[in-house]
């Protein structure tokens, strides 16, 4: 990513989920590091994530319709986030404790720190 300097601490990272297919970055070969990260494009990425870590994630298109129909906002997920969000719920990973998705806000560190250590347990890997 034209964004991220060789020299940055975080440069070996975010080569790495990229090369691994979790980051795809926001268009024009950028990353936008200091950005900020919806709701849906954590569950997108740790969909990913999830997927190298051996869970299946795949879901049909009705099934991701009836696991995603329980929440209020559902319509507000993108049509491209909709199979992760529903992944993500269907594993465990996604807290929905309010029955809200919330697509489009700004996920805060603690809770994208919960969605990794679901999907890790999920996965035996912790």
């Amino acid at each position: 990513f034209s964004d991220v300097p060789p020299a940055q601490w975080y440069a070996p990272y975010v080569g790495a989920a990229a090369s691994y297919g979790i980051v795809n970055g926001v268009g024009g070969n950028r990353f936008n590091p200091s950005g900020s990260i919806t709701r849906q494009e954590a569950a997108a990425m740790v969909a990913r994530a999830a997927k190298l870590c051996g869970i299946d994630i795949s879901m049909d298109d009705t099934a991701v319709r009836d696991m995603l129909a329980q929440f209020g906002d559902y319509v507000k997920v993108g049509g491209w986030a909709r199979g992760s969000v529903a992944s993500c719920d269907s594993e465990g990973i996604l807290d929905h404790s309010d029955l809200e998705i919330r697509p489009a806000m700004a996920i805060t560190r603690g809770e994208i720190a919960q969605m990794l250590f679901n999907m890790l347990g999920r996965a035996n890997l912790l």
